[in-house]
């Protein structure tokens, strides 16, 4: 960019994303694989709109579980203070996600959040061999061929609630994720969807959830107010779980630390 004043130019080069393009709209435009209908105004007016609400209300939505859990448990939030007390007051991002514990709570945050909640369908253009494991409802030695072309679907309600991964799964449980039993149950986490379709922005998720997450812990005392477990039970799905209708929301008192 060029600005001239009183006869002075100067030049700031431009800040340009992992793809050489300002923004996600010039690579969508400039995509040469991409068909017109892809570069629509209304197709990119529905891109602005999924991206918004991806990078605004499903991060919310994990904070608002782990909060009301965090001020429910104070164990859990005095364990939580003393692991923090363990790293600078500016620490990165990096550094917040060696921290077990704290890793362990987000983890927990997003199960009971669920993510996006509508049947996550996939179609497999080849021959899928499905054998039933020991976290199968029905365990069979059995295995299963699925025929090219067939519509395969999973709830994240369903995954992260199976009793036979997660105990009690309606019980916000941190330790559930540590040790070789929390790495294996990773295989489970669907809050962020899996694979080749798996959300885009996972990354800039996991570093507001850190980032806010210790901030607010380190630097405020809070207080529930006029909030229960009904205002964090997942009871109507609109694409993402939604508590009661008449819910305000998780609401708190803060006092500076």
């Amino acid at each position: 960019m060029k600005t001239k004043a009183s006869g002075i130019s100067s030049e700031k080069p431009l800040c340009l994303g992992p793809t050489g393009k300002e923004s996600v709209y010039d690579s969508v435009l400039d995509n040469p694989v991409l068909p017109p209908s892809e570069k629509t105004l209304l197709r990119l007016e529905q891109e602005g709109a999924l991206l918004a609400l991806a990078g605004t209300e499903s991060p919310a939505k994990s904070l608002n579980i782990i909060f009301y859990h965090l001020l429910s448990n104070p164990k859990i939030l005095s364990r939580l203070r003393n692991e923090l007390n363990t790293v600078s007051e500016d620490a990165s991002w990096t550094e917040l996600e060696q921290l077990p514990y704290l890793s362990a709570i987000l983890e927990e945050g997003n199960r009971l959040s669920f993510g996006v909640t509508a049947r996550a369908a996939r179609i497999a253009q080849e021959h899928l061999i499905y054998t039933p494991t020991s976290y199968s409802t029905f365990p069979s030695s059995k295995s299963f061929t699925i025929p090219p072309g067939t519509p395969i679907s999973i709830t994240t309600l369903s995954a992260h609630t199976a009793e036979s991964v997660f105990p009690d799964p309606f019980i916000f449980r941190p330790e559930r994720w540590f040790e070789s039993a929390g790495r294996e149950r990773r295989k489970f986490q669907m809050a962020f969807s899996k694979g080749g379709r798996k959300c885009l922005g996972i990354e800039l998720a996991r570093a507001e959830l850190y980032l806010v997450t210790a901030a607010l812990v380190k630097e405020f005392d809070f207080r529930l107010w006029q909030t229960d477990e009904s205002d964090v039970a997942f009871m109507h799905d609109y694409q993402v779980a939604m508590p009661k209708l008449d819910s305000k929301g998780v609401r708190v008192m803060a006092t500076a630390l």
